[in-house]
């Protein structure tokens, strides 16, 4: 296995396109976003755990915390973060210096505030890094996007960008109606995106089941379309003594309820057909298309 972080500075050195051996050469990665309407929802633990889940089903998974405001995922892991994406926005560092090794073989790139506002300033940046990212795609099977929460612009590019989305919510009414309200302003930028919903933190099977029955109603009455109950993970213990631990609950208590939960949930999301094609373009590539047009 050669040195990634060379080849990109031999790549990007001599000005010549770097070009993978043929045998390493893979499809471009499925990308998922995960995101909420409001924040406290338990949205980035959920990706964490999910991130982990989807590895031990034999998928080779990068874990991005697009959060810009309040990226937190490096926390949960008790992780030191030394370099962010904004490093290689800067041209100080490269996507394989960024990378954090995380639980299970996942891979986690450290979010990094304003990134896309950043790139976005200027054309040379945005297509070197547009390109990176594209090449560093090829070697994922999943890549889970963490994203913010809210409806700001910078969320709604990385949910509209991505080939699908899970929405988390739970039974608070705040949650479900800023759940909605993320539903509605997505499905608006790309009417082709399929939504699947997690209920966090439900005390039984019925009432995540009622949780997800509000959403869906007002969804089908307002919007005319329909969305995917994904699953539910339910009220557990161990899940806060985990956070508190710095550790994620389906690696330190594998038959939890909650771990359980997540690995029927990463099963179920792998069966899935994504919403588009995934080989059409790259990540990035979307993002930017989106603010162009």
């Amino acid at each position: 296995m050669w040195d990634q972080a060379q080849s990109l500075r031999e790549q990007y050195g001599s000005g010549r396109q770097f070009v993978y051996p043929e045998e390493d050469r893979i499809s471009l990665a499925r990308k998922i976003a995960v995101t909420s309407g409001k924040g406290g929802v338990g949205k980035s633990n959920i990706s964490l755990n999910l991130a982990i889940a989807i590895a031990r089903l034999n998928k080779k998974v990068l874990l991005i915390d697009a959060d810009t405001n309040l990226a937190n995922i490096d926390i949960l892991l008790g992780l030191k973060v030394n370099k962010t994406l904004a490093d290689v926005v800067m041209g100080t560092a490269f996507f394989s210096e960024v990378l954090l090794n995380g639980p299970e073989g996942i891979k986690l790139l450290p979010g990094s505030s304003g990134m896309i506002e950043m790139v976005e300033q200027d054309s040379a940046v945005r297509e070197k890094l547009t390109k990176a990212f594209t090449e560093f795609e090829q070697h994922y099977d999943v890549i889970l996007i963490d994203t913010g929460a809210g409806l700001s612009n910078a969320v709604l590019d990385y949910v509209t960008g991505a080939d699908d989305v899970v929405l988390v919510t739970n039974a608070e009414p705040t949650s479900i109606t800023d759940a909605y309200a993320m539903v509605k302003v997505a499905l608006y930028r790309n009417p082709m995106l399929h939504m699947h919903v997690i209920v966090n933190l439900a005390p039984s099977r019925d009432h995540a089941m009622g949780t997800f029955d509000k959403l869906r109603l007002a969804v089908r009455n307002f919007l005319q379309v329909d969305i995917q109950m994904l699953g539910f993970v339910p009220v557990d213990p161990n899940i806060p003594i985990a956070v508190a631990k710095q550790e994620p609950f389906i690696t330190r208590y594998p038959r939890s309820a909650a771990t359980n939960a997540v690995m029927m949930i990463a099963r179920k999301l792998l069966k899935i057909q994504p919403s588009r094609d995934s080989q059409k373009s790259g990540f990035l590539t979307r993002i930017f298309q989106q603010k162009g047009s």
